[in-house]
């Protein structure tokens, strides 16, 4: 039982805990808005939600991980002034990862449903503005106050104590 605790104490203080909650939780409220406002809430279609939810967390992790975050890195990097002096970097680098994110998934998910979206241009700008516009505030005002609470008050009531 103790190694049980000692694990979960250590996966709670590990640093990739945090983005893994970050995006677990937003694909999940993502990838059900996006299925509920095109095919409406039935559990059928919840149940491909379901189904593919691993899949999109695995591949949205990677995508930020070894695509868009360093891309946004580089680019605060490049434009450190520009970005820096107008926006906070706490919110300059989350806008700017969901802006690519959106980018690449709205690309996939057009694709994959052309039969809603025989024109491709405006059906990607269409589920673009209609993704990254609910993205932003469920990251900023929904997911990231709750997450960083959650795990503060875990983090203070199991401290990682090394023996």
């Amino acid at each position: 039982m103790e190694s049980i605790k000692f694990l979960l104490k250590r996966t709670l203080h590990h640093p990739n805990t945090m983005p893994w909650a970050f995006i677990s939780t937003m694909v999940a409220i993502m990838a059900s808005y996006n299925t509920i406002i095109r095919y409406g809430f039935s559990e059928k279609m919840l149940e491909k939600v379901f189904i593919i939810y691993p899949l999109i967390v695995i591949f949205i992790y990677c995508l930020r991980t070894y695509i868009t975050l360093p891309i946004v890195l580089k680019i605060h990097s490049y434009f450190p002034t520009i970005l820096t002096n107008n926006i906070p970097r706490h919110i300059s680098v989350p806008v700017l990862v969901i802006t690519f994110n959106v980018s690449i998934m709205m690309v996939l998910f057009t694709e994959m449903n052309r039969q809603l979206y025989p024109q491709f241009l405006s059906g990607y700008l269409g589920n673009w503005v209609k993704t990254f516009f609910v993205a932003i505030p469920v990251f900023f005002f929904v997911v990231r106050p709750t997450l960083v609470n959650i795990f503060k008050k875990l983090k203070q009531s199991h401290p990682l104590s090394l023996k």
